[in-house]
């Protein structure tokens, strides 16, 4: 659990430093010379095959309008997003690099152990010669078909409780469905929250970026095994127990 936590952290704190305001400032600045740069290089270009047209009175007219265009354009350039806007887009850009690495972990992880550990009764795992003679017998007899229903139950199953026991060395304690498409997967103690303080705004956001990862594991797994979904997650307690969190999935149709 240590190791996992300081591999977590270090992943949190690479993506922070990619995606903070000063960085977001200094990429913006830096396609705005890149910006100048073209625009000049079109004016010269632009001024060259006019030659001497310019000295005419429409000419004059033609470049006082397009420098004030290009300096309207600047003064917008220069004025760009406020500080408090870079810091959203900066948290919004952090929380989808987090959930792109869970995504990619999940989806390795679950492709090694689907290969061993089956989905639910009847349902082979992804990949495997059994999977393939789910959808023909041999000789070309066709097998029955699966519910999607119950293979996307199957396969929540099988991510509460051999995906989760992988990762967090338990089970999810509760799984609830509506049967139409959408789970709710709670853990009342998610191990990787359990040493943040109770009711502190810093530790709740922390607790956000934290559960960007396991997210995209879900998500990952999911694909994995052909099902797409949108995962999503909220804390039980409304923050005063921040280790107790649900993840919301919901199937895409």
């Amino acid at each position: 659990e240590p190791a996992y936590e300081f591999l977590l952290g270090s992943i949190l704190h690479w993506v922070e430093a990619e995606c903070s305001v000063e960085r977001l400032r200094q990429q913006r600045q830096q396609q705005q010379r890149k910006e100048a740069a073209a625009q000049e290089k079109d004016e010269k270009k632009e001024e060259a095959e006019a030659g001497g047209d310019r000295q005419t009175g429409e000419g004059v007219q033609d470049a006082a309008a397009e420098a004030a265009a290009a300096a309207a354009a600047a003064t917008e350039a220069a004025s760009g997003p406020s500080d408090e806007e870079l810091t959203i887009l900066s948290a919004e850009r952090a929380a989808a690099k987090i959930e792109r690495l869970g995504f990619d972990v999940g989806y390795r992880l679950c492709e090694r152990l689907a290969q061993s550990k089956p989905l639910g009764p009847g349902l082979p795992p992804p990949g495997s010669s059994g999977a393939a003679a789910a959808g023909g017998g041999a000789g070309g007899t066709a097998a029955p078909a699966v519910d999607p229903a119950a293979l996307q139950l199957e396969a929540v199953k099988f991510l509460c409780k051999e995906f989760w026991m992988e990762v967090f060395r338990k089970q999810i304690d509760k799984l609830q469905t509506n049967h139409r498409g959408v789970f709710v997967l709670k853990d009342h103690e998610l191990r990787w929250l359990r040493r943040l303080p109770p009711e502190d705004e810093t530790a709740r956001v922390a607790a956000i970026k934290l559960l960007a990862f396991p997210c995209g594991l879900i998500r990952g797994a999911l694909s994995n095994l052909g099902i797409g979904a949108v995962v999503s997650c909220d804390f039980l307690a409304d923050g005063k127990n921040m280790a107790a969190c649900s993840f919301n999935v919901k199937i895409k149709s």
